[in-house]
């Protein structure tokens, strides 16, 4: 299968994009998957198979180099996670083609003339925003309701870069970066669709297996998986849009940290894991690492905590790298030094409900 176009649903597959598109494009907001569930199985039918059943192209991982008719979930689906439709989805729900899909591509060009419209500044590097009020003026046959779902509909693409948050008039403003280019040519749904299948087919292709022109082939291990899980690398990506807190260098981090762990670069990850400890704790209302692991209230109190316990002792490991100098007897540091990624998973997924639930609080630390 190369692009989305290719394939062919079954009357459940159709069912389940039908399900969420629904509550969707009726009130602004996608379903929690327990009530999808709960649809399904007064049907007899198990929705978490069929989700994990839609087709996809590329792969899951890394980030970005995938692409379906929904954003990429983890199992098992929680009941209170909500499930997400692409613009990909245009191409079997009609309802989502006219209501998401054709505004999608017209706000693209409007983003793709913004960015090439730019001022230049050989000092500097402009930062051009797309601003809801804006946008409303620029396109006054966009509908209010499209116009309020175009920043979380953005962050379910895998192609597109932006970064934003929403703004005290209830509107909201984005970053338009240099990967809107990459549709200079597009006109149309389809080809945006088929556009995105293509640049994730070829991100994909740069981590498959390539074979040795030798005679006989060195045995290899599996390949390792990123350290930072990639579906909630998105779901902080999504944050990012939501929330005051300025979530960019830490997006970066991980992703330099799961290139890093892929490649078997050991002193680079425990780096990279430190400036991570040192980079997150004012998000939980403390000014270092130990007093997040000592006097943050996690979720899940025991398991969670121990884990923030467990990276604090890394943080030896980790000064050992980054501070100790040459000498004529210098312990090396491997892989099986690094924490299991567990632990900084744990913790950024705690990071992500503090950030989630700030959002609907007037203040933060």
């Amino acid at each position: 299968m190369n692009t989305l176009f290719d394939v062919q649903l079954t009357q459940d597959q159709r069912g389940l994009l039908d399900a969420i598109a629904h509550q969707w494009l009726d009130r602004g907001e996608w379903p929690l998957w327990a009530n999808v569930q709960h649809y399904f199985d007064m049907r007899g039918k198990d929705a978490d198979a069929i989700f994990h059943s839609l087709p996809r192209v590329g792969t899951e991982t890394p980030f970005g180099a995938g692409y379906g008719f929904t954003l990429p979930m983890r199992a098992p689906i929680g009941a209170n996670d909500r499930v997400r439709l692409t613009v990909a989805a245009s191409l079997v729900v009609p309802q989502v083609r006219m209501v998401a899909g054709e505004p999608f591509v017209q706000a693209l060009r409007h983003m793709i003339d913004l960015y090439t419209s730019r001022p230049t500044h050989f000092d500097q590097v402009p930062t051009i925003i797309l601003r809801s009020g804006e946008l409303k003026t620029a396109l006054p046959n966009l509908k209010p309701w499209f116009v309020k779902v175009l920043p979380d509909l953005l962050s379910n693409e895998p192609t597109i870069s932006t970064g934003g948050a929403q703004t005290g008039d209830g509107g909201w403003e984005r970053e338009v970066t240099r990967s809107v280019l990459q549709y200079r040519t597009v006109q149309s749904v389809e080809e945006y669709i088929e556009k995105t299948c293509e640049i994730v087919l070829r991100a994909a292709a740069q981590y498959a297996p390539v074979a040795a022109v030798v005679e006989a082939p060195t045995p290899t291990g599996p390949e390792r998986a990123p350290y930072v899980d990639l579906a909630l690398l998105k779901e902080l990506e999504e944050a990012a849009a939501k929330t005051t807190w300025k979530l960019r260098k830490l997006l970066d981090l991980c992703r330099e940290l799961n290139d890093n762990y892929v490649a078997d670069n050991p002193y680079a990850c425990a780096a990279l894991i430190r400036a991570l400890l040192d980079h997150v704790p004012p998000v939980f209302g403390q000014k270092g690492y130990a007093a997040v692991a000592s006097q943050h209230t996690f979720t899940m109190q025991r398991t969670d905590k121990e884990h923030a316990k467990k990276l604090l002792d890394f943080k030896s490991v980790a000064d050992d790298v980054m501070h100790r100098p040459i000498g004529t007897s210098v312990p090396v540091v491997g892989m099986g030094d690094l924490p299991e990624p567990v632990r900084l998973n744990a913790l950024l997924q705690e990071m992500l409900t503090v950030l989630r639930a700030s959002v609907t609080s007037p203040s933060r630390p």
